[in-house]
């Protein structure tokens, strides 16, 4: 039986579309490419997120990576009767899977192949990504690329010049308040000094250390000169050299005990809200103060970070999920939380590549 004029009419139009690889690949790339990069993206967030609410839960964390995607677009045009062309080409993906068009006779498929590959983070990966102490020069980096110092400071570093940021907020919550509040008004001085362009992070040479650098004559200004107070430097220091060290060297040095990656998400878990029948019920451990009353961990934290958890699905979210019957999300107006949950990922990623030297750490957590 012969097609009908209008069959091979309509399959013959879509010949310019199969017949050149130069439209069909491009065209298809633009189309698939965002789509891929958006859900990885959104996917990571999901998943980062679960592993925080995991955290809160003291329930088993696990991380995953897309380590590659291999996707093929197969186009094949066929016309009955006495008449038949099939042409196939291969192109980047689009968010279509497996599309026949029949006309009569004749037909139009379209079928995509993708293949993802994931790898977990595990065994001596794992270790060296998110248990080893965070390197210095990946703290530099933030900074210097334009991260307010304060925020860097409060997510990786667990205490400097005896001045304690939580350290026991870096394993499962304590059940007793943190020390933080001498840690927490030091960085803020920090913060300030750079805010007014007074204060610098740079590296003294090419090898040389890691140093604080009061600029345009800060020195002596109030808040250079408290947050030298607190950490006990010389007031006259205009140069504050950075240690990888439980204790400084001397008084014109700032001795820094850095937080594993691990570390500083158990640090951040702090922030998740969760509903009260789970802590009546057991399944969270409450932090006490020191008169029994319960300890509220956005006074630590102070709008650094904050998860929300809802019974309904919220419909302005960043990023969310759904966890133990409920939803956890960060709010899309939250700009603070928003940011310190993008300072994690890069320092995730940051962290994922072998430090050229690793620098013996003695750690100083207390009771």
């Amino acid at each position: 039986m012969m097609p009908s004029p209008r069959s091979v009419a309509m399959l013959l139009a879509c010949l310019p579309v199969l017949g050149g690889c130069g439209y069909a690949g491009p065209k298809s790339l633009q189309a698939s490419r965002p789509l891929y990069n958006q859900a990885i993206a959104q996917t990571n967030d999901q998943e980062l997120l679960l592993n925080l609410v995991r955290i809160r839960y003291r329930d088993t964390t696990y991380f995953t990576s897309v380590e590659r995607i291999a996707s093929s677009l197969e186009m094949n045009m066929s016309i009955g009767g006495n008449a038949s062309l099939s042409v196939t080409s291969s192109a980047a993906p689009k968010d279509t899977i497996g599309r026949i068009l029949n006309l009569g006779p004749g037909s139009l498929a379209l079928n995509e192949k993708p293949t993802i590959f994931y790898t977990p983070l595990e065994g001596e990966k794992f270790v060296r990504q998110m248990m080893t102490p965070i390197n210095t020069d990946v703290l530099l980096l933030l900074v210097r690329s334009g991260w307010s110092i304060d925020r860097v400071l409060l997510v990786g570093v667990m205490e400097m010049n005896g001045l304690k940021n939580a350290p026991t907020a870096s394993g499962p919550a304590p059940s007793r308040a943190p020390e933080f509040r001498d840690f927490a008004e030091a960085v803020r001085m920090l913060r300030s000094l750079q805010r007014d362009n007074k204060l610098d992070l740079v590296r003294s040479g090419d090898k040389g250390p890691i140093e604080l650098r009061f600029t345009r004559g800060a020195a002596r200004s109030p808040e250079a000169m408290r947050f030298k107070t607190l950490a006990g430097i010389l007031p006259d220091a205009e140069n504050v050299r950075i240690e990888v060290a439980a204790r400084p060297s001397d008084n014109m040095s700032l001795a820094l005990t850095t937080r594993p990656v691990m570390a500083g998400l158990h640090f951040l878990a702090t922030g998740v809200d969760v509903p009260a029948a789970d802590i009546t019920a057991g399944k969270v451990r409450p932090t006490l103060q020191a008169d029994g009353s319960p300890f509220d961990w956005q006074t630590m934290l102070d709008g650094l970070f904050r998860v929300r958890v809802s019974a309904k699905e919220p419909e302005d979210a960043a990023t969310k999920v759904h966890y133990r019957g409920s939803w956890f999300y960060i709010p899309d107006n939250d700009l603070e939380g928003k940011s310190t949950f993008v300072l994690l990922t890069q320092i995730i990623a940051l962290h994922s590549a072998p430090p050229t030297a690793i620098t013996p750490l003695t750690y100083s957590i207390g009771k």
